[in-house]
């Protein structure tokens, strides 16, 4: 009975109160630094080339955690930018309202990604190789933890 209630408590790692804390700290802080560096700087804008294993890192990891396809990603953040605060945003708290960009911001994500013609303009020169075409692209819910 007191293992199972260890177990309960404290789950397979039996880890601390501040080693979850820490844990869950170091895992956001990548994913910020792999949309920041790798989605936003170096995919969308091109204002950083990347060496090839850093570029796969950053794809395994946002796969890994957030299931995020980058050429999605991508496409709807060039987008944004092409039709900011106008019609055909696809995430402008000025036309959606703030709330709803806020707590409903992943179904319109969701939405504009199943828009190919978004796709076809804006997803242009993100990686298309094996990987991103049989793993990352097609199963994208496989990796999130």
């Amino acid at each position: 009975m007191d293992y199972i209630l260890s177990f309960i408590a404290g789950g397979l790692t039996q880890a601390t109160w501040w080693q979850v804390v820490v844990f869950t700290l170091v895992m956001t802080h990548i994913t910020i630094v792999s949309v920041t560096v790798f989605l936003h700087r170096s995919q969308a804008h091109r204002g950083l080339d990347l060496h090839p294993a850093v570029m796969h890192f950053f794809r395994f990891w946002l796969w890994m955690t957030t299931g995020m396809v980058t050429k999605e990603w991508v496409a709807i953040h060039r987008k944004h930018h092409a039709k900011c605060e106008k019609e055909g945003d696809p995430h402008s708290p000025i036309l959606f309202g703030i709330w709803k960009v806020l707590f409903r911001g992943a179904e319109l994500y969701r939405e504009e990604s199943n828009n190919k013609e978004t796709m076809a303009k804006f997803g242009h020169g993100t990686p298309d190789d094996w990987l991103e075409r049989n793993v990352y692209s097609k199963h994208s819910l496989w990796g999130v933890l």
